[in-house]
């Protein structure tokens, strides 16, 4: 039997160790994979919370994951994206303030470039549809392999390399375009 498969079996009988060492193992992949969508860290952690929050109310439910920890644990933390976008397009908010950190011993200039080049590839990244988004997100964010994109987003291997693909393509046009605007000017 595999560590994962020991894993999910103590925690499905709510081994407080194996629940532990799920949270610390996958919290922060979750967290960063939440944070590359919503580019807010107060609301990336709060959306963090939900996903092992609705882990814990599946084993209530006896809907834990049956295999492949991290997938679940994706498509949870998809489902909750997905639900905060719904809430806010229906409750528009604006955000207080943006953070720019910084230390004594790097280059303002140079942090305000790396943001804006930062910010210049994630508003190319929300014009792709929602499946590029999502794949490329996964792929290239969070180091995943094809397959296991293909079981978070419940789609075959073959789709979510065709939805590279497109999405990769698209990306190089719209940054082509900008290269041929900039230069313009």
């Amino acid at each position: 039997m595999s560590n994962e498969a020991l894993l999910l079996q103590r925690a499905r009988k709510r081994d407080p160790a194996a629940l532990a060492a799920i949270y610390d193992t996958y919290a922060p992949k979750i967290y960063a994979y939440i944070y590359r969508h919503v580019r807010d860290p107060h609301r990336a952690e709060d959306l963090t919370s939900t996903v092992f929050l609705k882990m814990l109310e599946a084993l209530d439910r006896k809907k834990f994951a049956k295999d492949k920890l991290q997938s679940w644990l994706y498509r949870i933390a998809h489902n909750v994206i997905v639900d905060d976008v719904r809430y806010r397009q229906r409750r528009p908010s604006q955000a207080l303030y943006d953070t720019l950190a910084t230390s004594p011993d790097e280059d303002p200039l140079h942090l305000v470039d790396e943001k804006m080049e930062r910010e210049i590839i994630w508003h190319a990244i929300q014009q792709l549809t929602e499946d590029q988004k999502d794949v490329i997100i996964l792929r290239f964010g969070e180091g995943l392999t094809a397959p296991q994109v293909a079981q978070i987003l419940n789609k075959t291997e073959e789709a979510v390399r065709a939805l590279q693909r497109r999405g990769l393509a698209n990306l190089r046009k719209m940054f082509d375009q900008t290269k041929t605007t900039a230069e313009n000017e």
